[in-house]
């Protein structure tokens, strides 16, 4: 996300959001071996996979593959079906994330996200692979299945960051997802459209997504898992990926319910994907960066520039920043589009937003790389800058005098503006056609990834992670923060079970509907249903209703 400022230094200071693979051939396994719901050694389409037992009873597999290597003349092309092994494959450890930049950008050195990706980066391109985590079995029934896609502005980020433990202990087979990112993932160039049968190109990130997902569908069963109640759900760029996923017309019949964390792509504010024109004049402008210009030649020279190259070339500033169009088959049409045609995946949805999302952008790009913090009349200039003339009526709605910073003022704005009215906004829409269930996340005290010495960082950006995917890269939670982090658990697990949060022993969650606007706050004090959050966020200055002629009020 990039962060544009009046003073040099905070100008530049933008940057993308928000283990080895074991590979053992041993002998075939016995019958015995196999045998029994939570035997370690499991039978996939494509051969056998060793994974490893837990304390709980449950087990893990690491570095699984769901498709080909992306290598060679493959890179670019849509994912294609993985070769079949002989033996069986170890997977107790995780792949290689896919090829990225590490994120190590604080004054430190050290990572602005807490995940080992963002700390070591990659250069393979052999990564298409995911990971399973299985709960104890207790029955017979296959159990729910919740197929996670990361966040990282589809640039960054791995799906072994994520422990799946506390929501397998729920009873949830949890699967998270590799997929293609940044360049690699979301090119898109005439001459990768000329050699496609749909004369399109890009979104190979999102077609990698659907091949997790069909690999779930074909595979699943042999881990316990139901692949008839699959929910795709996923955070920041995840979660707008899934938005996409939703209105996706090659996504149907692969998932049963959606989970949107802090990332929406059908409303204004959210995510919103290039056409295929746009995307190809990137592309043709990337290509010619790294030396490639030839209309007739592209295609084979980018297939030949070294992984290390591509990198140093999209860097870390804006043009590292790729988004999907539309064009290609997965993505025929916008989001928007799709809905307004009835052309949708609708599912039962849980959506929501964190009550500071922006704190954190706030908090590296202004005070840690932009040498922040910012004044009024900094905060004023910034506005003008960003929002041209709007810039008034914005100051109006967030006066600096309003806030006890002017570094506050400036998260409200970004907080309101891109994640809150466009969460909001998506369950509105999607509530016309599926249940929905509305939430916001609201830790003031929400254990925080980097230092903030100007900006408290409250609910920001990605801190309900830590509540639902356990992790030794934050602060330990408190006592009732555990508590927020077991309510939360149940709920995402009863979802997944029925499409419904609502569970035995926690507070009663309204379906969300246009006419009540109940959106449930999740915070250690407090888990219930508010009707004030539009006004929390300004969202009728954000998205004005529409009068019954069609213009706005």
């Amino acid at each position: 996300m990039r962060v544009p400022s009046p003073r040099p230094a905070l100008a530049r200071a933008t940057a993308a959001v928000a283990a080895l693979l074991l590979s053992l051939a041993v002998p075939p396994p016995t019958a015995g071996a196999a045998s029994g719901p939570d035997s370690p050694v499991v039978r996939t389409d494509r051969g056998w996979v060793r994974g490893a037992a837990v304390r709980d009873g449950g087990r893990v597999f690491q570095g699984i593959p769901f498709a080909a290597p992306p290598t060679g003349e493959l890179r670019w092309r849509p994912p294609r079906p993985t070769p079949r092994w002989s033996g069986v494959r170890n997977a107790t450890a995780p792949a290689h994330p896919c090829p990225q930049l590490p994120l190590t950008l604080l004054p430190d050195g050290g990572p602005v996200l807490p995940g080992e990706s963002n700390r070591t980066g990659s250069t393979v391109e052999d990564c298409l692979y995911l990971n399973v985590r299985t709960p104890a079995r207790t029955g017979n029934r296959p159990l729910p299945v919740l197929v996670w896609l990361h966040g990282g502005g589809n640039v960054y980020g791995a799906g072994s960051d994520y422990d799946g433990a506390a929501l397998a202990a729920r009873g949830v087979v949890v699967v998270t997802v590799n997929y293609r990112l940044g360049a690699l993932g979301f090119l898109a160039h005439p001459a990768l459209s000329a050699e496609s049968p749909d004369h399109a190109s890009g979104d190979y990130g999102l077609m990698d997504q659907q091949a997790a997902l069909q690999w779930v569908r074909r595979n699943i069963g042999a881990f316990g898992g139901d692949r008839n109640r699959v929910t795709l759900g996923g955070q920041s760029a995840g979660s707008a990926d899934t938005c996409l996923h939703i209105a996706s017309p090659t996504a149907k019949g692969l998932f049963h319910r959606a989970i949107q964390q802090s990332g929406a792509c059908a409303s204004p504010g959210g995510l919103t994907p290039l056409t295929l024109d746009a995307a190809e004049r990137k592309g043709s402008d990337f290509a010619a960066s790294v030396g490639c210009t030839g209309p007739t030649t592209a295609a084979v020279c980018l297939r030949a520039v070294p992984t290390t190259e591509l990198l140093r070339a999209t860097g870390t500033g804006a043009a590292s920043l790729w988004a999907p169009n539309t064009g290609p088959r997965v993505l025929p049409r916008p989001p928007h589009t799709a809905w307004a045609e009835g052309r949708v995946n609708a599912v039962p949805t849980l959506s929501g937003s964190t009550h500071d999302e922006y704190r954190y952008f706030t908090a590296l790009y202004v005070d840690l790389l932009g040498g922040g913090p910012l004044t009024p009349d900094s905060y004023a200039e910034l506005i003008g800058v960003q929002h041209g003339n709007r810039a008034t009526a914005v100051l109006d709605t967030y006066p600096a005098s309003a806030y006890p910073s002017a570094n506050l003022a400036y998260s409200a704005v970004g907080t309101d503006q891109r994640f809150a009215c466009p969460a909001r906004a998506d369950s509105r829409l999607y509530g016309s056609r599926a249940p929905v269930y509305a939430y916001e996340f609201h830790d003031a005290e929400a254990p925080p990834f980097i230092p903030a010495p100007h900006t408290p960082q409250g609910a920001f950006h990605a801190s309900e992670l830590a509540y639902l995917f356990p992790t030794d890269a934050v602060a330990p939670l408190t006592p009732a923060q555990r508590r927020l982090s077991a309510t939360m658990t149940a709920y995402w697990a009863r979802f997944a079970a029925t499409g419904d949060p609502n569970a035995p022993g926690t507070e009663p969650w309204p379906r969300y509907t246009a006419e009540g606007d109940h959106i449930q706050v999740l915070a250690p004090d407090r888990v219930g249903p508010t009707t004030g959050f539009a006004a929390d966020h300004h969202c009728a200055f954000w998205q004005p209703a529409p009068t019954p002629g069609g213009a706005v009020r």
